[in-house]
């Protein structure tokens, strides 16, 4: 059961469908999910709810038990036929659909709550918590912000939702770990998927060098502080490649590429950036290089070579890619209500004994409230 709209809890509940999960989500009556509003296409339709919204059951559903006392029953049968509750809604038990009623009528459930700042049975402070967030808020209270951009510019918001993403792969890995735990154990639980505390985790060892000496992260843009040429490349045509030379065996292998010996170009002096002239040097040759090939070329070179690079790709670049077609990245979904066809990114990631499959495109409002037994 999903109640909450865009993104993170919906974005959660649609991984869990991929990979088969019976998805009810719950509307506000009359409006539904604030993602069936957006960008449309010529024929009306909003992609982003036809993605979205991909394996849902709609179930256009008052939870304010205040307004509609008839609501309690009705809660307390949906959950009794659920295993996992993704909450996304703040304070949602204020009005009734508590976490305790939900957990006695339903001792195997597994409740997860995403939030912009967590629960406050876990901790916090609180001006904070129940408080609404977006995903740049969330990136910037986790610290995930102040390391976007160039050094003299603006901080950046990374792209797409990473801090709405992010969290919601943590909610549905945490759900599907409460939901083991009650296999072994046959009780339920709350779990708690803070916004702030998932974009912070993807900073990983960074915290533990920046709070143990290291100072605050040093912003450089589209290149890796610690290691060069690693990052965002423009080339003679004016396309961009991403290379990644990293490892002593990679260093070599471009040194030969740049035609220099690696013991006048030591790894750590040049690679590892110790030795600032050097690293000018090497900069200089390279940034040459670059300036005599154009992007496709450098991609085939460095594959060739054995030096982790691609070309930096589009939408429309990815779907024309041989690769990714071979792969059978990308599906057709019908929508519901032009019966058109869209094109989506396929599940991931790939099972070979359970296989992912998008059964069904969005839903109608409401479409599918005959599959709930009350």
């Amino acid at each position: 059961m999903l109640t909450g709209v865009a993104f993170a809890g919906p974005f959660a509940a649609r991984w869990l469908g991929d990979m088969g999960a019976e998805i009810i989500k719950i509307e506000i009556p009359g409006s539904g999910d604030t993602s069936r509003i957006g960008r449309r296409t010529e024929t009306g339709v909003v992609p982003k709810w036809i993605s979205l919204g991909r394996n849902m059951n709609s179930f256009e559903f008052n939870m304010n038990f205040d307004k509609v006392p008839e609501s309690k029953e009705v809660f307390v049968d949906l959950v009794k036929q659920c295993d996992i509750w993704i909450n996304s809604v703040p304070n949602i038990g204020k009005h009734g659909p508590t976490d305790e009623l939900a957990m006695s009528a339903n001792p195997k459930l597994v409740i997860v709550h995403v939030t912009g700042y967590g629960l406050k049975q876990n901790g916090g402070v609180d001006r904070y918590l129940g408080k609404p967030c977006v995903d740049p808020v969330g990136q910037a209270f986790s610290g995930l912000a102040a390391m976007q951009g160039m050094p003299d510019g603006p901080y950046l918001t990374a792209n797409p939702l990473v801090c709405d993403i992010t969290t919601a792969l943590f909610a549905a890995c945490g759900s599907l770990a409460g939901y083991y735990s009650m296999l072994q154990t046959g009780k339920g639980q709350v779990i708690d998927a803070s916004m702030y505390e998932s974009a912070a985790y993807l900073m990983s060892y960074h915290w533990c060098e920046q709070l143990n000496g290291g100072g605050n992260y040093k912003r450089t843009g589209p290149l890796n502080p610690l290691w060069r040429p690693f990052g965002y490349y423009e080339c003679r045509d004016g396309k961009w490649v991403s290379v990644g030379v990293w490892g002593i065996g990679i260093w070599k292998k471009f040194c030969d590429l740049m035609g220099v010996s690696p013991d006048d170009f030591p790894y750590m002096d040049t690679c590892g950036q110790g030795n600032p002239e050097l690293v000018k040097k090497m900069d200089a040759l390279w940034l040459d290089w670059l300036s005599q090939h154009d992007a496709a070329e450098v991609e085939r070179i460095f594959m060739e070579t054995g030096i982790p690079v691609s070309m930096l790709n589009t939408a429309e670049d990815a779907y024309a890619n041989p690769h990714w077609q071979a792969r059978n990245d990308f599906i057709k979904i019908i929508d519901a209500t032009t019966g058109g066809e869209f094109v989506d990114i396929a599940t991931m990631p790939r099972f070979g004994g359970t296989p992912c499959n998008v059964y069904k495109g969005a839903p109608l409002l409401g479409q599918e409230l005959s599959l709930i037994h009350i």
